[in-house]
């Protein structure tokens, strides 16, 4: 199952450090994680920049993960 590491900011609304999913692409994800921690809701989570095993996606809706991968939320990084 991958794994969704949460920052110090999404643990306080995840009430955990890390979580198991079985989703393998990002709208599974998505549904796991609200059904499974009602408190992250989407507009907790679409806002972010998702991170799979190291490497940001520009486009985590087309994203799909291997069952072994290591899932991160992070802030986008906005050019100015």
């Amino acid at each position: 199952m991958a794994l969704v590491c949460f920052n110090a900011s999404l643990e306080k609304h995840a009430g955990c450090a890390h979580l198991t999913v079985a989703a393998q692409n990002y709208r599974a994800l998505l549904e796991e994680l609200t059904q499974r921690l009602p408190q992250l809701t989407q507009e907790v989570l679409t806002p972010l920049a998702l991170v799979i095993d190291g490497e940001i996606v520009q486009e985590p809706f087309l994203a799909d993960f291997s069952a072994e991968a290591e899932l991160h939320f992070i802030e986008k990084i906005a050019a100015g």
